[in-house]
């Protein structure tokens, strides 16, 4: 054999030894990736590197809306597939004194509820203040955008999300008010009177204290005498967790004595207002939720007359339950609730106390 034979032979062989190693290292490394997180390895295989956007398939309330018009627990389902490993830039956190001030509102009634504090997500803070923009332009205090329409950047709060990069979640919700005034300085825009409106209320009470939203944004905006807050909540895919949150808490103290109504939709249609404070207790996590009895005893032991929202007496309450005093409350009163239930199963017997301001 000659040596140019000898040579090409012996690259030949170093190449086909240096092949054998890669596809041996290539095929470890994935092993390795799957065995240590297979939806990491299945992202990879799945993905598609040419895509303009990731694979990300939301569930909207359009499809399969219930025949009335109004969207259920089931419409507000997410479901996420497999993204794309195309990086998405992430805007970098610049939070705004209003949203600080929000947040921190947010949180004190977390902390009251035992429960951990929101984080404020740059994404779903854009996503807020395009909406609040929205509402104020368009003088609709809703959570619903119109395709054309001028500053339209999702249908709902979790298309927004999407809109503005925030892809990978499980769960999204929002609140949303709009104000209206004759005079400029009745329009101070005051986040903290904002969120303290949701709290007071009873649907828009749930999101900010359920045990399901771990990120939030905060936006407002002014157009004329058009004042629009606007706050979304979203869980970035952390497990649910069983947790039963009631409000007031217990032993607490200066709980407002009415509710005046100021919510859409009405959580009592066709009453008078104002009625008492509402009281709610959510059953997060559980499923199969039995309301056997409730108390509601003002001084020396007197029953107090209430309305109740039990779990699915609507479309807006699943896990949750609502007492509504029909009449304003007294003032400087201790008032004793008392919960007899089942959740999946289990005995619950709920106590506690609160006192008015």
């Amino acid at each position: 054999m000659s040596g140019g034979k000898r040579f090409f032979n012996a690259i030949l062989r170093f190449v086909q030894t240096l092949l054998t190693i890669t596809a041996t290292s290539l095929l470890v490394f994935f092993a390795t990736l799957y065995f240590t997180d297979s939806r990491i390895a299945a992202d990879l295989a799945d993905s598609c590197l040419s895509c303009k956007k990731p694979r990300v398939t939301v569930i909207s309330p359009l499809q399969g809306i219930n025949s009335d018009g109004w969207s259920t627990a089931k419409d507000w389902i997410t479901a996420i597939s497999p993204i794309t490993t195309e990086p998405k830039i992430v805007p970098e956190l610049n939070p705004t004194e209003q949203q600080s001030i929000a947040v921190n509102r947010i949180n004190h009634y977390r902390n009251l509820a035992g429960l951990e504090p929101v984080t404020l997500n740059e994404s779903i803070n854009k996503a807020a203040e395009a909406h609040a923009q929205y509402n104020a332009r368009h003088t609709r205090p809703g959570h619903q955008e119109v395709p054309g329409e001028v500053g339209f950047t999702g249908v709902w709060p979790w298309d927004r999300m999407k809109y503005f990069g925030y892809e990978k979640f499980t769960y999204a919700t929002e609140v949303a008010s709009i104000r209206w005034a004759s005079h400029d300085r009745f329009l101070r825009i005051d986040p903290e009177w904002a969120v303290n409106g949701w709290m007071d209320t009873v649907y828009h009470r749930f999101p900010i204290i359920s045990p399901n939203v771990y990120e939030a944004g905060f936006g407002v905006s002014q157009v004329d005498k058009q004042l629009s807050y606007v706050m979304d909540f979203a869980n970035p895919g952390f497990p649910e967790k069983r947790r039963m949150i009631h409000y007031p808490i217990d032993g607490q103290d200066g709980v407002p004595v009415k509710f005046t109504g100021d919510e859409t939709p009405d959580p009592l249609p066709g009453k008078t207002y104002p009625v008492g404070y509402p009281i709610t207790v959510t059953f997060n996590g559980y499923k199969n939720i039995k309301i056997k009895d409730i108390r509601l005893t003002g001084t020396k032991g007197v029953s107090v007359d209430f309305y109740r929202l039990l779990p699915y007496s609507d479309n807006f309450i699943w896990d949750s339950l609502a007492i509504i005093p029909k009449h304003p409350l007294e003032g400087s009163m201790v008032y004793r609730v008392a919960v007899d239930a089942s959740a999946d199963g289990e005995s619950v017997q709920l106590e506690w106390s609160f006192k008015t301001k």
